[in-house]
């Protein structure tokens, strides 16, 4: 169900589940082979996207079924969410290359990115409601970071599809592109961010942004004062 492959210093990973690329298992990839992978191979940027015309349909139902009657539904909800909250706290930008659909699981991965591109085309959308569910692979949660309250509540209850208009200006999206072209964009747009930097100067910049984010004023500015040292002992 998933690929790793490279481009340059740019990781791949790639969605591939048939047409519609579902979710069969929320721990959809193991976090000790992707720290591997980037490892191994020095890389200093992620993209994510699905094969085909698709990034993803969500989640599939029957597994849902499933891990219900095995009563493996609650581990596998939370090893998912591990595997996200991987992703997100990776020192490296990580960016969603987003085609077609991207609904309920899909969204949530790709919200675990830092950036997403999207197609001019595509559609988005949390429509677990419209099967009495809602969102369980940590969407309640990742939706607070781009949306207002009132908006993640509009949102999540619906179940409306978002176009490609809508989720930027809602601030899901962050890029629109010409359809079938977010590949190449993103691509593009990772390799101008990193190609020309260190490894250790992008750790520290990602980190220093993200702690804007996570940690007090206080913290995120000891710890930029901190990175920043880091990095000027190595001026020449």
């Amino acid at each position: 169900m998933i690929s790793l492959t490279k481009e340059d210093k740019i990781g791949i990973i790639t969605l591939d589940n048939q047409k519609d690329n579902k979710i069969t298992y929320p721990d959809f990839i193991n976090i000790s082979i992707l720290k591997s992978f980037i490892e191994e191979n020095y890389l200093k940027s992620i993209l994510i996207k699905g094969a085909g015309r698709h990034f993803s349909s969500g989640a599939d139902l029957s597994k849902i079924k499933k891990y219900l009657e095995e009563n493996s539904l609650n581990t596998k909800l939370n090893e998912g969410k591990k595997v996200l909250q991987y992703i997100y706290r990776l020192n490296i930008p990580v960016v969603a290359a987003i085609e077609g659909v991207c609904f309920g699981a899909g969204l949530e991965i790709a919200l675990a990115a830092h950036i997403r591109v999207v197609s001019k085309k595509a559609l988005l959308a949390f429509p677990e409601s419209m099967h009495n569910l809602m969102p369980g692979l940590s969407g309640s949660y990742s939706l607070k970071k781009h949306l207002s309250l009132g908006q993640s509540i509009e949102t999540v209850l619906s179940g409306n599809i978002l176009n490609a208009e809508q989720s930027l200006k809602l601030g899901i999206a962050d890029y629109c592109v010409p359809a079938k072209s977010t590949f190449e964009y993103s691509v593009a747009m990772l390799k101008k961010l990193t190609k020309d930097k260190p490894l250790n100067v992008i750790n520290n910049i990602m980190t220093a942004l993200k702690n804007a984010y996570e940690l007090d004023n206080n913290e995120a500015l000891i710890e930029e004062t901190r990175l920043f040292c880091e990095l000027a002992r190595n001026i020449k």
